[in-house]
């Protein structure tokens, strides 16, 4: 959706960015799933943080915090997502918004990860079947009208407009960094049988986004030359009736809807483990078991609820979809670079490096989201400035680097 919208306003190469980025992050994953996956006990992304520099309330508030927030704003572009698509079934985007919140809520509550990987599989399935057919069926209708050809479209640069290569740096960047330590990537990783099996369908998930993304970038640049009109948001509905049979349109449609709709479930899935875990057990009660504590599941059921409540409304007063996924990743990929995948590495870190990363990362990502200043590039300048000061913090704090540097090879 995010794609066929970008692709309609910027053109064919523009609608691959985020596609080709998230494929290049699933190659990566490849690489770092299996890292992960060695460390038994981890459940989140903040008790890899607490394994790798000790118990911190300051780095588990922050990471899960900022991960709250980020992570309704990924819900609600999920929901803007829905609301574009519904529109071909006549429903207007409020109701659509509003209804795709009610099914969210219902999903969380009757599906985990399980059933996220079983409705994702058919879906993916789908899409790779119709996505090609809706791309050779808008060329040619695009062909008739003004006579563009295939070869004429792919001749376009890659880069169409002075601004497409810091939209590409928009897209590619978080999405690439912030998919290697994601909530819910992490959480796909530890569900997965075994190493093995978390690197083989890293893999093929890149390759399935290599192919997914030609047709995608297709749809939107046709969209724009056969609707141009109609709001980028709603564009993909409008292709798919006019170039599919009506059978085929309705099946097509309906996998879509359904593959956001599981696409936020997940992440609901995630935003209750945030709160109950990782907010409320880890921070608040972090002496106690987890299933002991009275009310973790109240609050996690609540706090999926409230999330789509507030995703609701932000989705309502916000249309672009591929903004509201990008708007928050400094805030989070960009800060937690350092901490995770530089610690990870590097034997070094230890806890007041990590402490410097995220408090100097965090200044520098909010000086840009908040219009102060705007960095050359806000997701690298932040991963470099949270690099730097984990290294300086970490040097200058010699007895823990020994001390940490023995527990990271003991493990």
């Amino acid at each position: 959706m995010g794609g066929v919208q970008q692709g309609a306003e910027l053109g064919l190469w523009a609608g691959m960015y985020g596609i080709i980025g998230y494929a290049i992050a699933s190659f990566a994953n490849a690489w770092i799933a299996p890292k992960f996956r060695r460390m038994a006990n981890n459940l989140t992304p903040p008790d890899y943080v607490e394994s790798r520099y000790g118990a911190s309330k300051f780095l588990r508030g922050y990471h899960g915090i900022v991960y709250i927030f980020g992570t309704i704003a990924i819900i609600a572009a999920q929901f803007n997502a829905f609301g574009g698509m519904a529109q071909a079934f006549g429903i207007s985007r409020p109701v659509a918004i509003i209804i795709g919140a009610v099914v969210v809520i219902v999903y969380t509550g009757m599906s985990g990860m399980w059933g996220v990987a079983v409705t994702d599989v058919v879906q993916i399935g789908i899409c790779l079947v119709f996505l090609p057919i809706i791309a050779v069926l808008s060329m040619n209708v695009l062909n008739e009208k003004v006579g563009m050809t295939l070869g004429s479209m792919f001749s376009e640069p890659f880069f169409a407009t002075p601004s497409a290569a810091g939209t590409f740096l928009y897209s590619l960047i978080p999405t690439v960094i912030g998919s290697l330590f994601a909530y819910e990537y992490y959480l796909r990783f530890q569900s997965a049988k075994d190493e093995r099996d978390a690197r083989i369908s890293s893999i093929i998930g890149g390759i399935f986004l290599l192919v997914l993304a030609i047709p995608v970038g297709l749809i939107g640049s046709v969209a724009h030359d056969i609707f141009p009109d109609i709001p980028s948001d709603a564009v993909l509905s409008h292709v798919v009736n006019q170039t599919l049979p009506p059978w085929a349109a309705i099946i097509f449609l309906a996998a879509v809807l359904a593959a956001i709709m599981s696409t936020a479930d997940s992440m609901m899935t995630s935003l209750a483990g945030m709160c109950s875990r990782d907010i409320y057990h880890k921070l608040f009660h972090p002496d106690e078991e987890y299933n002991n504590l009275p009310h973790s599941m109240k609050i996690a059921r609540w706090s999926s609820i409230i999330g789509a409540v507030l995703a609701t409304i932000i989705s309502l007063n916000f249309q672009s979809i591929m903004g509201l996924l990008f708007w928050t990743s400094p805030l989070q990929c960009g800060v937690m670079f350092a901490p995770i995948i530089v610690g990870l590495f590097w034997k070094g870190a230890n806890k007041r490096g990590a402490y410097a990363a995220v408090i100097c990362g965090a200044i520098i990502a909010l000086i840009d989201m908040l219009g102060i200043y705007a960095w050359p590039e806000r997701m690298l300048t932040t991963m470099a400035v949270g690099t730097v000061a984990l290294v300086i913090g970490s040097l200058t704090d010699k007895s823990q680097t020994q001390l940490q540097k023995a527990k990271v090879t003991a493990k």
